[in-house]
């Protein structure tokens, strides 16, 4: 009887370590699943702040890429990104390295919001300066454009003035003249009778030139192209002579005036053929024609 009872007895504690045995086994099992649910959620959660931090990165290098930025606070917060991302991949993943790297993504994310913000605002007064000087180039090209275009109407004013004032001649004509000895002149176109070969002309009326004592220079040239009368040289300027017949000196009102040169020839008489007559204002030729003698 007592052998019985101790057998019940085992039994029964064999019975309570077998459940406890199925119980504690159980229990392990779940412990084990759930620190491998757990690892796999803090691996997912340590690539996702990985993928955060990287992104940034990629911002980061296109605005700096794009405004050609070096030394500011847009490349030193890139950085401290790409310290915290190696840092991120050396340690193991835990709830507590995780809570801190999270909380340093946020910081970060805060910071690039204000930077960028920053650096589109410079952008922004940086567009509106250009704008301003591209305006104020516009304008002082504009300016300049008139104040050129003033000039060349000045110019051209100024010299139409100079051509309207300069002194002109017309109607001229010239003839072969005998002179008698009571000084009556007598034209004729023999070239063995002509004395002296007569060129007149007429200064027309001209109210913009000035009032005053003024010289035209005519210039005859016989067929051999010699040129009659004084036949002397004048320097107009540093590039420019003539050379002249006999010159014309009258007191101009501006009024018309007619004028009256008597030419003699070179030597002892006129060649026979074609004579050319000029009338020069300076080194302009103002008038011209020609005459024959047979």
């Amino acid at each position: 009887m007592e052998n019985e009872n101790k057998n019940s007895g085992l039994k029964i504690i064999t019975g309570i370590l077998a459940v406890l045995l199925v119980v504690a086994g159980a229990f392990a099992v779940k412990l084990y699943n759930q620190e491998k649910d757990t690892k796999s959620e803090l691996t997912k959660e340590k690539e996702i702040v990985l993928t955060d931090l990287k992104q940034m990165v990629g911002k980061y290098d296109t605005v700096i890429k794009e405004n050609n930025l070096k030394d500011t606070e847009l490349n030193e917060a890139r950085d401290r990104i790409q310290v915290l991302i190696d840092s991120v991949q050396k340690q193991d993943a835990d709830i507590s390295t995780l809570r801190k790297y999270r909380s340093e993504v946020f910081k970060l994310q805060k910071e690039r919001d204000f930077l960028f913000a920053q650096n589109d605002s410079l952008k922004g007064m940086n567009r509106m300066l250009t704008m301003q000087r591209d305006s104020t180039r516009y304008e002082l090209e504009v300016s300049q454009m008139k104040r050129d275009s003033l000039s060349t109407q000045r110019e051209i004013l100024e010299e139409k003035v100079a051509l309207g004032s300069s002194l002109a001649a017309n109607r001229l004509k010239a003839t072969g003249v005998i002179v008698r000895n009571s000084g009556k002149l007598v034209e004729n176109s023999n070239n063995r009778r002509v004395d002296q070969i007569r060129t007149c002309y007429t200064v027309p009326q001209n109210r913009i030139t000035e009032a005053g004592d003024k010289m035209l220079y005519v210039k005859v040239l016989d067929p051999e192209n010699n040129v009659l009368g004084e036949n002397k040289t004048l320097q107009v300027n540093d590039s420019t002579s003539i050379t002249y017949s006999t010159v014309s000196k009258f007191y101009y009102e501006n009024t018309a005036l007619d004028i009256c040169e008597n030419i003699p020839p070179n030597g002892d008489g006129f060649e026979e053929g074609t004579y050319k007559i000029y009338i020069l204002d300076g080194a302009n030729v103002i008038a011209e024609s020609s005459m024959v003698l047979d």
